[in-house]
């Protein structure tokens, strides 16, 4: 059982580790990452993909954080910070463990550590998670990270099959 888990921004360099892990966890990331999916179908996409990340984030566009086992070690999940709202200033988190991870709190720990980057880091105000109603794991990882439910938002995600699909809102303000 892993206790701790190392949280740092992804690079071009995590290319074929981010990319195993895709792979492990394509079918069940197909509906809910289908840009990461559709990105990441080989090493060399993965690394165009993961360096379109990092400039992005050099723009404060969008920012993608790995969670480790280990230093130096494969990506065993992924947190999100992306769909940005300078204005408000709020931007989206949407996070994922490996199934051979889940269940150890690592996902809660790779969402607070973003969600306090967010806040205290980027200056934002507010952090929303968007969740499909029946994904009981994302829904506990929001609550127990302190966001609340905002309200069920109809037909309002495109999954990676086309359907659209209802989303549970969870926002954490400051």
């Amino acid at each position: 059982m892993v206790d701790s888990v190392i949280i740092e921004p992804v690079t071009k360099h995590d290319d074929e580790g981010f990319h195993r892990l895709v792979q492990t966890e394509r079918a069940r990331l197909s509906a809910f990452f289908p840009l990461t999916t559709e990105r990441c179908t080989d090493v060399r996409s993965t690394r165009k993909y993961l360096k379109e990340i990092v400039d992005r984030s050099n723009k404060r566009e969008f920012y993608c954080f790995v969670l480790r086992e280990f230093e130096g070690g494969d990506p065993i999940g992924a947190v999100f910070l992306k769909q940005f709202d300078w204005t408000i200033p709020k931007c989206e988190t949407a996070y994922f463990v490996a199934a051979s991870y889940e269940k150890h709190g690592l996902g809660s720990m790779g969402v607070i550590w973003a969600t306090d980057f967010a806040l205290s880091q980027l200056g934002v105000n507010k952090v929303i998670a968007r969740i499909a109603p029946d994904n009981i794991a994302s829904v506990r990882v929001a609550e127990k990270c302190g966001f609340q439910l905002e309200g069920l938002i109809r037909r309002d995600f495109r999954a990676g099959n086309g359907e659209l699909m209802d989303v549970l809102q969870y926002g954490l303000v400051r």
